[in-house]
């Protein structure tokens, strides 16, 4: 209910909001709680991620993300993504965002074999300005892997800017099996 609630939101509010164009070039630090609930294995923890982007054309942009987890029972979670995005205004505050990527996903845990899984990723959304501190931003992808079915991702965002150069937010991704809650600071260039 909270991501569609999020992106309904977004195209509501975004006619009405005066705001510059959206930067593609930053870099961001994260903080997040992971919940991983298969038929196998319920476990939860916390950790930290790094990613940006960097614009390299008006329209295209290249990115990249990291996400590490300690979670139940001595379980290791990392998550890495990169890939090029395509960004084209849709109005002067909301864009239209295209993704395509690779992602690695590897897990290990005492006494069993780690499970690495590499694959690629797929998706479009929406990042908007409701006003010229506050931006919404949500999409879904579809994840596909090596050795497992494809599986939906969704995600919605939330980002408040101090100044034109660092902002804070709040992020939700859902997955199948994992569920990602996150807290980031971001520097933009």
């Amino acid at each position: 209910m909270l991501r569609s609630t999020l992106i309904i939101g977004l195209m509501v509010f975004a006619g009405s909001a005066s705001a510059e164009g959206l930067n593609y070039t930053y870099l961001q630090a994260s903080w997040g709680q992971v919940d991983f609930d298969d038929s196998l294995l319920d476990v939860d923890g916390d950790g930290f991620g790094i990613a940006g982007s960097v614009a390299i054309s008006e329209n295209f942009h290249v990115f990249g993300e990291y996400q590490t987890a300690d979670l139940d029972f001595s379980v290791d979670l990392n998550i890495l993504e990169a890939g090029l995005g395509y960004n084209v205004p849709l109005s002067e505050t909301v864009d239209f965002v295209a993704r395509l990527g690779y992602v690695n996903i590897e897990a290990e845990a005492p006494g069993v074999p780690s499970a690495d899984e590499d694959g690629y990723s797929a998706g479009v959304g929406l990042r908007g300005n409701l006003s010229n501190n506050v931006e919404l931003d949500g999409g879904v992808d579809y994840v596909d892997g090596s050795d497992t079915d494809g599986e939906t991702r969704v995600n919605a965002g939330f980002r408040y800017n101090f100044t034109e150069n660092f902002s804070v937010g709040a992020k939700g991704t859902w997955w199948e099996d994992v569920n990602i809650y996150q807290l980031n600071a971001r520097f933009s260039f």
